[in-house]
């Protein structure tokens, strides 16, 4: 691997967690540099859908909270 890449990417804690947990990614990118276009992509679509489901379970938790809150009423 690159060395500019691997500072790009330790230089962000999220993307170099996401490469922890992602391991096959670590073939890619030291087979060819090129594949750092294509991390990032499936790294922001990764983040993206993790906000997501984080804001759909907030959601659901005060919709909970809500309807105890109207049984005890």
């Amino acid at each position: 691997m690159e060395l500019s890449i691997i500072y790009k990417i330790k230089s962000d804690k999220k993307q170099y967690e996401y490469l922890r947990r992602n391991s096959y990614w670590y073939k890619y990118l030291n087979r060819d540099s090129s594949y750092y276009k294509m991390f990032l992509e499936y790294y922001k679509k990764n983040n993206r859908s993790e906000t997501t489901n984080k804001v759909n379970n907030t959601i659901n938790n005060i919709g909970m909270v809500t309807n105890i809150l109207k049984v005890i009423e």
